[in-house]
């Protein structure tokens, strides 16, 4: 595959961070309006935003967030930081993204919890005017946070479901705060009509993974853990759940070692549904371009099997059927370029056939 002729392509992307997503550039005029010292070498601020190829482990990789924070503490600076991901988006050829976010962690400064949301959801709208890129929100409730907390986020995202918020996530610490310890969390979800797409499988086992589905999420963020437990492969596939897959924060985070570790043949040889995200587009320093340009070097992924991820993606997608129906037609008339290359293809094999006759 050719990486221009891929970032053009529309993609959709299910599982983006909104705080490990803010370019530098960006981060640093949100710093600058705040009196937030950066460093002033660009190579030192990428040094502390953007996690090496290999961290010692997930936390390790997460400490790349701790500055990040420290300067979304305004309403200015979260409608500047979403802004910026849909400016990213765009550049990327991303015709739908979903932007997940943990509100819980905005308010040092005193911002409260709506403020937060509308502060994201402008940013979000503004750049899908701006840029053309659909976009919507996914919360997230912190699982170290008491459940009380969480809670609040879940009536949160019921609020705001008619301007932006379309589902709910459950980040961090997954081994010490595996799904089943938030029942009555997701049940609360569940009878909300609030969608569920869960972190599990990540650093945790494969047992979460069923775990949450079973608790009711129809999407999963990353999953790796199931390829230590092939049992549970069939009710994902029973389930229809969708596996968000981002490779290059997988192997940063040491969730997997090596290429041959890596699931991704692996479930879609069991019949799964997988998506191909980014996960943090700054802390990993990748595109979705890249990723897929990844897949097309390890496993000579085709445009065929690109467009079929993609659309795995639109049918998990927390978006109405109409809305699915207007973006499986520009995926459908985008990779028309096939036909017509063939076309072109059979032309010219013609023309030398007749010339040499």
């Amino acid at each position: 595959m050719e990486e221009s002729r891929v970032r053009q392509l529309p993609k959709i992307e299910l599982h983006c961070h909104l705080d490990g997503s803010i370019r530098p550039t960006t981060l640093r005029t949100i710093a600058e309006k705040q009196n937030i010292p950066l460093p002033q070498d660009e190579q030192a601020l990428k040094e502390l935003v953007v996690a090496p190829e290999k961290c010692t482990d997930l936390n390790d990789y997460l400490t790349r967030f701790d500055f990040v924070l420290t300067c979304l503490q305004t309403a200015e600076a979260l409608q500047a930081a979403a802004y910026d991901v849909i400016s990213q988006a765009a550049e990327d050829g991303v015709a739908y993204i979903e932007v997940r976010f943990a509100p819980s962690q905005h308010t040092e400064k005193g911002l409260r919890l709506p403020e937060i949301v509308t502060a994201v959801l402008t940013g979000l709208k503004q750049g899908e005017e701006d840029f053309g890129v659909k976009s919507n929100a996914l919360l997230c409730g912190m699982r170290h946070d008491q459940q009380q907390a969480i809670e609040k986020i879940v009536h949160l995202a019921h609020d705001f479901r008619e301007t932006g918020v379309v589902g709910f996530d459950l980040a961090g610490n997954e081994v010490d705060f595996p799904p089943y310890t938030f029942e009555d969390v997701l049940a609360l979800a569940n009878q909300l009509s609030i969608p569920l797409t869960l972190h599990a499988g990540e650093c945790g086992c494969g047992k979460n993974v069923a775990d949450a589905v079973t608790l009711g999420a129809t999407r999963i963020g990353h999953g790796i853990a199931l390829k230590d437990t092939p049992e549970y492969l069939a009710l994902l596939k029973e389930k229809k759940v969708l596996l968000e897959m981002c490779p290059t924060s997988n192997f940063q985070t040491g969730t997997v070692k090596t290429l041959a570790e890596y699931p991704f043949q692996q479930f879609i040889e069991a019949g799964l549904a997988v998506c191909i995200n980014t996960d943090n587009r700054t802390v990993s320093d990748t595109t979705l371009t890249k990723e897929f340009m990844k897949l097309a070097t390890w496993y000579q992924l085709s445009y065929d099997e690109m467009k079929q991820l993609t659309k795995n993606a639109l049918a998990g997608a927390f978006l109405s059927p109409d809305e699915k129906k207007l973006l499986n037609q520009k995926i459908d008339q985008a990779y028309l370029f096939k036909k017509r290359t063939s076309t072109k293809v059979e032309v010219l094999f013609l023309l030398c056939f007749f010339n040499t006759s």
